[in-house]
């Protein structure tokens, strides 16, 4: 029977009914748990109340909502004709979200008519269904399908629990939240059902669609490189390879590269295997290294000769090492939130982060921890991540902050004990020749002439993939260099972006799949696709609250407009004025901390980015006059302090809001926090003159897009730095490593005057 005949004899039927049918509520008392086995009952008698009354003009909308109504009421050779219409529109259309959910829908239907038909038990029957549905499908497809369907149990009862509990009371429940509630309830329970099915045919699926290799060994020069390989099972011929060379097991993507069509290589830098275990050299080897892998994989029978890199974090700078060498065979590297030594690792504003010793823990020698763990029982804080282990380094920042111990202790402190690594970053303070011998040099920067896409957030995801995107264009002007900007963190661009971000809700537009937009624009380097169109110039961002992207061929030029705003000493309403012009009367805006006073050490710092209240820890803020329009800022945030330290150094931080007129506060990016002895040069340390006034002029390594809207004000917050997770600058002068407490010796002061200021580039499209 086709469709519109179904459809005809369904409406004859619903007119048929008696008056009280077409009530939209529906009597409903959910049990207190959706585990609860009643549950099941309860919501087959809802659905099977709505199905005969259901109706809607949208046919993909009412073959979605029908399939899932006759699933969960159990007519299940209904709901297999029911997919099956809504997966023939779906035929010579994007495979994108609703399609994969009518397979993976449709597997779970025709898995249980086999089993109610054939009277066969379930698990065999779901696989059945299985290979028939993955059968026909290509491999990203098939990928797609898996993934929904691995998505585990737990992820959707929140959703059921919670509209359970709001219906309860109430006794009823509208129609329309009746099918969404339906729909969730179908997630949650079919998952339940085959869960625990998924491994062993997932992965047997992957073995008949994938060659996989592991425990590949490549011969370097003084050492051997471990390394994985996964290839199309199906392919025609030699392909391009992807490598990823990294140090973390979990960044292990080749299966992904496979899935879009490369040959995935996943190589571990030297001294790790695949399992993670081996202590290594950061940043020492692996551009040499990556450059012989790339060579390595040109000359095998399954490559094209063409390899592309990618990367997120070190296995980003890790590309870049291995761009600066030219190796012939590498085409084109794609990367996200680089990690650039002495830029943004092991300090950032060249402030020491004491995340850098977990990271040390946690990576470069993770196997050596976990060594000495096992011969001693004892391995200082917990590797790894999670809500325990966070507690624990917290602790210990903690203990740190209170005690009276130099920051030459830091791994003392941390660890327990002395570690070399940490020891000889610490030695090198100022981003000198150590640091600089990691990354490209001008002539290298100049020579790198494949496409480079740089991944960045506004989030603290930034800092190193400005430093190589603006120097690589610097020294290249021409160069292939493609730079993306939203708002993001370093986890966000690589899990996945959500709706929310630390409180704040993404614009529609800038909930994309940033992984993925990674692999189109290699098909476009590679085998000659359409450049993603979000990629349009070499500068790409979106600007929030306009739900737009923007792109231009730089992030900062000469030729757009700044706004530039005076910190005006004069208080009004507790805070300074942030002023279109110059004061006209000399004065001075007054910051006074006690680096000594430790009392606040357990009080957390703020980390959402939207919030009622401003964070106004050891700092004073600066408030303009609401704006007349809506006004569009981007770039990066610079200015002039005209200051008058009390000591000879000082770290600083620098936060920028929207102050909505409601009273929100948005912060427009991560705190930007510096030393100012380095200000103007981070290689060469410049110290103050402690009681003189004197100009320090700053650029923020920090990028930021924001349509502000009329009515909102621009709020600044500048601070002295005093947090127990970093470095603290008493401003003696000494080497910041060697100082102590003592140092303190009384509160650090800095006066802004008048002719202080801060610019920003403004304008629309």
């Amino acid at each position: 029977m086709s469709l519109h005949a179904r459809r005809a004899l369904l409406l004859l039927l619903v007119l048929m009914l008696p008056a009280w049918v077409w009530a939209q509520n529906f009597g409903f008392k959910p049990p207190r748990d959706a585990d609860d086995a009643a549950a099941v009952e309860v919501m087959r008698d809802l659905a099977q109340r709505i199905v005969p009354v259901y109706r809607d003009n949208d046919n993909d909308v009412f073959l979605t909502n029908l399939t899932a109504l006759q699933i969960v009421s159990g007519t299940y050779r209904a709901a297999n004709d029911s997919n099956k219409s809504l997966r023939a529109r779906y035929q010579g259309k994007p495979f994108n979200g609703p399609a994969e959910r009518a397979v993976v829908e449709g597997i779970y239907s025709n898995a249980r008519a086999i089993e109610t038909n054939e009277r066969m038990g379930f698990p065999k029957a779901f696989t059945r269904s299985f290979q028939e549905f993955m059968t026909p499908l290509d491999n990203v497809q098939a990928a797609a399908v898996m993934a929904r369907l691995q998505m585990p149990p737990a992820a959707f009862k929140p959703p059921v629990q919670q509209e359970f509990d709001r219906w309860r009371a109430k006794g009823s429940i509208p129609q329309a939240e009746a099918i969404e509630l339906v729909r969730a309830w179908l997630a949650f329970d079919s998952r339940r059902a085959y869960n625990v099915l998924l491994p062993e045919l997932v992965a047997a699926e992957n073995r008949a669609r994938y060659v996989a290799e592991n425990d590949i060994r490549i011969r370097v020069r003084g050492a051997t490189i471990y390394a994985s390989i996964v290839r199309p099972g199906r392919a025609q011929g030699p392909l391009p390879a992807v490598l990823r060379f990294t140090l973390d097991p979990a960044e292990d993507d080749a299966h992904r590269s496979a899935v879009k069509g490369y040959v995935g290589v996943t190589a571990f830098v030297r001294g790790r295997t695949p399992d993670g275990k081996g202590a290594v050299r950061p940043f020492v080897r692996d551009g040499e290294d990556a450059a012989a892998v790339i060579e390595w994989i040109a000359k095998q029978p399954w490559s094209d000769g063409r390899v592309a890199m990618l990367g997120d974090g070190y296995s980003g700078f890790a590309a870049w090492a291995a761009a600066r060498r030219k190796p012939s065979a590498l085409k084109a590297i794609a990367i996200t939130a680089p990690m650039a030594p002495g830029i943004d690792f092991p300090m950032a504003g060249q402030i020491y982060r004491n995340s850098m010793v977990r990271w040390m823990q946690d990576h470069a020698m993770a196997g050596a921890v976990r060594a000495d763990a096992d011969a001693t029982g004892d391995a200082g804080p917990d590797a790894g991540a999670g809500a325990a282990a966070d507690a624990r380094w917290q602790a210990l920042d903690e203990r740190w902050y209170r005690g009276r111990r130099p920051y030459w202790d830091i791994d003392r402190m941390l660890l327990g004990k002395r570690n070399r690594l940490v020891r000889s970053w610490l030695t090198h303070p100022s981003h000198d020749r150590f640091w600089r011998k990691f990354l490209p040099a001008p002539k290298q920067f100049a020579q790198i002439d494949i496409p480079v896409l740089n991944i960045a957030g506004y989030y603290g995801a930034e800092a190193g993939a400005l430093y190589y995107h603006q120097e690589h264009r610097r020294h290249r002007p021409e160069a292939d260099s493609t730079l993306l900007l939203g708002p993001y963190d370093a986890n966000s661009i690589k899990l996945g972006t959500a709706a929310q971000l630390r409180g704040y809700t993404l614009d529609p537009a800038a909930r994309i799949d940033l992984p993925d937009l990674r692999y189109q624009w290699l098909d476009h380097v590679l085998r000659g696709a359409n450049k993603p169109a979000l990629l349009q110039d070499r500068v790409n961002y979106q600007v929030m609250g306009a739900n737009e992207w923007r792109h231009r061929p730089a992030l900062d030029a000469p030729d757009r407009t700044r706004m530039r705003l005076y910190l005006d000493p004069r208080e009004q309403e507790g805070a300074h004025r942030l002023a279109n012009a110059q004061a006209e009367a000399a004065g001075s805006a007054r910051l006074s901390v006690d680096l000594a006073d430790r009392r606040d050490g357990h009080e957390p710092w703020p980390d959402s980015l939207r919030s009622k209240l401003l964070p106004m820890r050891n700092a004073i803020r600066f408030v303009s006059e609401p704006l007349q329009k809506d006004t569009e800022v981007d770039g990066m945030l610079r200015g002039v302090f005209d200051i008058t330290p009390s000591r000879q150094d000082v770290d600083l931080n620098v936060s920028l809001y929207e102050q909505t007129a409601s009273g929100d506060y948005q912060l427009l990016f991560d705190t930007y926090d510096f030393r100012a002895s380095y200000a103007g040069h981070r290689t060469h340390r410049r110290l103050l003159r402690a009681g003189v006034r004197q100009q320090l002029a700053f650029t923020t390594e920090r990028a930021t897009a924001r349509k502000l809207a009329a009515g909102s004000r621009i709020v600044l917050v500048l601070g002295i730095n005093k947090r127990p997770d970093r470095q603290i600058n008493y401003g003696s002068g000494k080497d910041v490593n060697s100082e102590t407490i003592r140092d303190a010796k009384r509160p650090m002061r800095v006066r802004w005057h008048e002719r202080s200021h801060i610019e920003i580039q403004t304008g629309g499209p």
